[in-house]
């Protein structure tokens, strides 16, 4: 069978698509009904998984992932990766931020060959060198360039992310039957929505005016609003569920460096449904900066380029 036709390619591209509508979807909440995003993100995490554990079966909900160290540490990683990239944005736009985690496609090449001696083919390295270019170009239009403080967070976030993906692709959960892949992404969902609450308050508490999140009286007057429930509910259960098991489905199937890959036009597709949605009148129109059009464009060749190196058959 062709290795574009496999469940992972067609997992990936559902996947995609699911991303940009739902993140599309998000800032349009935001918008018009202005939530705090990392309460709403929190709640949402909570729904989700709590919607991942009552599909594992809730009256006989398999323990084994919170038995497992690596459970915890995917957990608490992704605390560390949301705040490492929420930092990052003081720095940048969300559009140059967002295609700059594409570096998580290099460092996932270096962190599987690391742990696992897999190494790329010959063939596949213009892709990396035209994602590094993309990357390399990118950084340049930040304030102080590759000296922006920027750079540093998303190296950490990134390279988190990295870390995270090869526990998960190696996790004894993940490589069980499907209600053990159930319940480890259901735990893992609980585990950050708490880690990212407990931490945020702790920013709120200690510095009421940093402008990396809400103070603690933001986030306990958000969480009692019945629309963000609602909003949290819909999003938790219909997209943010579906879509956390997707990716541990697909890095159990691809790998770590394959989820990373999979994930590198994400910024371009999620542009073009902004752009939809803005012709529509539901968002502001985004700004189309024609240099960032152009390495978005250099990234995503690059990811394809190794892609259809890599899996066409």
């Amino acid at each position: 069978m062709n290795a574009l036709a496999s469940p992972a390619f067609l997992i990936a591209v559902a996947m995609t698509a699911m991303w940009s509508v739902v993140t599309v979807m998000l800032r349009g909440v935001l918008f018009n009904l202005g939530f705090d995003p990392w309460t709403l993100a929190m709640a949402t995490m909570l729904c989700a998984g709590t919607t991942l554990l009552i599909a594992a079966g809730i009256t006989s909900l398999p323990l084994d992932p919170l038995k497992r160290w690596s459970t915890w540490a995917i957990g608490g990683i992704r605390v560390l990766t949301t705040c490492c990239f929420s930092a990052a944005l003081l720095y940048g736009s969300a559009t140059t931020i967002t295609l700059l985690s594409a570096i998580n496609v290099l460092i996932a090449g270096l962190g599987v060959y690391a742990a696992f001696r897999r190494k790329p083919r010959v063939a596949e390295i213009p892709g990396f060198l035209l994602i590094g270019i993309g990357v390399a170009l990118l950084a340049g239009e930040l304030d102080g360039g590759w000296s922006s403080p920027a750079i540093r967070f998303l190296l950490v976030s990134e390279t988190a992310v990295v870390v995270s993906s090869v526990l998960t692709e190696i996790h004894p959960d993940n490589l069980g039957d499907r209600r053990q892949r159930l319940a480890l992404t259901g735990f893992v969902s609980l585990l950050s929505a708490s880690g990212l609450l407990i931490v945020w308050s702790l920013i709120g508490l200690a510095l009421p005016d940093a402008p990396l999140g809400p103070n603690a009286s933001d986030v306990l007057a958000t969480l009692s609003s019945p629309w963000l429930w609602v909003a949290a509910l819909v999003f938790g259960v219909a997209f943010r569920a579906p879509l956390t098991y997707m990716s541990f489905q697909i890095t159990r199937l691809i790998g770590a460096d394959g989820y990373m890959l999979s994930m590198v036009a994400l910024p371009a597709t999620t542009l073009l449904v902004e752009i939809l949605a803005g012709n529509t009148g539901l968002l502001p129109a985004p700004s189309l900066d024609p240099a960032h059009l152009a390495y978005s464009a250099i990234i995503v060749a690059g990811g394809t380029w190794i892609v259809l190196t890599r899996y066409r058959r």
